[in-house]
């Protein structure tokens, strides 16, 4: 895996979780084409719709912690699940 895509830098711990939950760099660039850098704290979520027109059989959604123009961590939840922290940040949601 590369520690650099589309202009956004990898942390190592987003690394870990890339490979531990099996996500593909060729996934993320489809993902990360849909943004720009300078995100500040933003919290991207990836529909299933999504997932599954990249080929990702997951019955979740993907998660994308990003701060600027790095990769903080991603995981898969589910969205009505996902319990957001009281924190100041801004969301995006991918469902097309």
């Amino acid at each position: 895996m590369k520690t650099s895509i589309n202009n956004f830098y990898k942390t190592d711990h987003f690394l870990l979780r890339q490979w531990e939950r099996k996500i593909s760099d060729q996934c993320l660039k489809l993902v990360l084409e849909k943004i720009k850098p300078n995100n500040q704290n933003t919290l991207i979520i990836v529909s299933r719709k999504v997932l599954r027109k990249l080929n990702v059989n997951m019955n979740q959604e993907l998660f994308v912690k990003v701060d600027d123009n790095t990769l903080i961590t991603c995981f898969y939840c589910d969205f009505k699940n996902y319990n957001p922290q009281k924190r100041n940040q801004e969301y995006l949601i991918i469902n097309k």
